[in-house]
């Protein structure tokens, strides 16, 4: 990413024009790009391994139980974007980024005895969050840019969104790693477990391979042992959710702070054009 940066800010014909960041609502629109797809990637990707390996559902039925965030964004966007038209995107995109705060907070207090019951408000909260700010976003974005420069404007907020979401799989995939290796190790202290066979064990939560490792163990050996997995990635589940709620309501308050209300929109200038124009971001 640096270096892309690098190379992209000294080419004759960049990519991407960094110009653009002049404006306050762009970056701002860019910011929760990246944050709302590195929030809700990380979370569709870990409910998922949640409702497989703990709630015993097939990836069918999993994927099933995600469509009521999905019928909510598809009723919310429409609604946005005309509320976006009226009152301008940024009331919509701080208030749909704390949705999904709080959402992605309900989510990190499952358990291994939470039903479907449990995640069906969280899921819902998630899809009108996402709803809320999906639509508000695009419209922040194209109208710090002049029309002539929304094709560029577009091409680098979904840039934006891509990265966030690679990232937010990453980084929380590599935080859920380290709080479920710790974990295990904690819960199978006494047990005697080999260290190979805990980093096994560790390497398998998120297949839900972990009864393989444990073929022909003595039965009440294999069940504290499929205990702790459990454990272990409920403790894992929710440290990597609550970083991700700590990440949407970061880009709440980054919306509110950076994208401008509505009557400033559409009246200044071109900052690729007039970079002097445009007004400063602080540090």
């Amino acid at each position: 990413m640096v270096a892309f940066v690098l190379v992209e800010r000294h080419g004759r014909a960049p990519m991407v024009q960094f110009e653009y960041f002049r404006s306050r609502s762009f970056l701002g629109a860019n910011s929760v790009a990246f944050i709302v797809s590195f929030a809700m990637l990380a979370m569709f990707f870990f409910m998922a391994l949640y409702m497989q390996n703990i709630l015993h559902y097939t990836p069918l039925e999993a994927g099933i139980r995600f469509l009521p965030a999905t019928v909510v964004i598809i009723v919310a966007s429409p609604i946005a974007g005309r509320l976006s038209d009226r009152i301008g995107p940024r009331p919509l995109i701080t208030a749909g980024l704390t949705l999904v705060a709080v959402a992605l907070f309900l989510q990190s207090r499952v358990t291994v005895h939470s039903g479907y019951a449990q995640l069906l408000p969280a899921f819902s909260l998630m899809g009108l969050g996402m709803g809320f700010t999906m639509s508000p976003m695009s419209t922040a974005a194209m109208n710090a840019i002049t029309p002539d420069k929304a094709g560029a404007a577009s091409g680098i907020l979904s840039m934006f969104r891509m990265v966030g979401g690679t990232f937010g799989v990453a980084a929380i995939g590599a935080l859920f790693q380290s709080l479920a290796r710790t974990r295990i190790d904690e819960r199978l202290t006494g047990l005697h477990v080999p260290a190979g066979v805990r980093s096994q064990l560790v390497d398998n939560l998120g297949s839900g391979a972990g009864a393989k490792v444990l073929h022909g163990s003595d039965p009440h050996r294999a069940a504290q042992i499929a205990s702790a997995m459990h454990d272990a990635f409920i403790h894992a589940l929710s440290g990597a959710l609550t970083l991700s709620c700590g990440v949407a309501a970061v880009g709440a308050v980054l919306a509110f702070a950076l994208i401008e209300p509505l009557r400033a929109l559409g009246k200044r200038p071109d900052p690729a054009r007039h970079p002097e124009a445009a007004e400063p971001v602080g540090v």
